[in-house]
């Protein structure tokens, strides 16, 4: 029972020190929706009491931090699986008779697409449109190659919600 007791209060101290950092963390990650953040603290505070064990006590307070950071990313990194197994199928036979556009009409598309878009994500989309590799873009625009992926990621989520929007009126 001790044993027990000491545990949580070790795991309470855990949780104390990183507060900020996972609040702050959950927030960058839900973009800035307050209650899926509040969702994702809860569940970065869930996996952490689960693999609390793999902690070690006496590690030092930037392995802390590092360990920390890892459970939330893994609460993320799960919680976007999740997300795209949940997707719905679509059955492509039913657009076989639709005509396929047009390289003009594709671009007049895109570029009305674009206009939603910041001014930093529009910058990002002309690079994507090259056909410039992931490397190429973020040696252009001084980022690293996997941040220009979630970058891009984003970007063609927006405006597959943009065309969805607009193609259903």
């Amino acid at each position: 029972m001790a044993d027990d007791r000491t545990k949580y209060e070790r795991y309470d101290l855990l949780v104390e020190r990183h507060r900020r950092l996972i609040r702050k963390f959950c927030w960058w990650r839900s973009w800035g929706d307050e209650s899926l953040c509040d969702n994702l603290v809860q569940e970065c505070y869930i996996a952490m009491w689960e693999h609390f064990d793999s902690l070690r006590p006496e590690v030092h307070a930037m392995q802390e931090t590092a360990w920390v950071v890892w459970q939330c990313r893994s609460v993320f990194s799960h919680r976007d699986r999740e997300s795209e197994k949940n997707l719905p199928s679509v059955d492509e036979s039913q657009f076989d008779h639709l005509p396929a556009p047009d390289a003009s009409e594709t671009r007049e598309i895109l570029d009305d697409l674009a206009r939603t878009l910041s001014f930093d994500e529009q910058r990002l989309f002309a690079l994507m449109r090259q056909d410039l590799t992931d490397l190429e873009i973020a040696e252009r625009l001084g980022l690293k190659p996997r941040t220009i992926r979630e970058k891009q990621r984003r970007i063609i989520e927006k405006l597959r919600q943009e065309h969805f929007n607009n193609t259903k009126l």
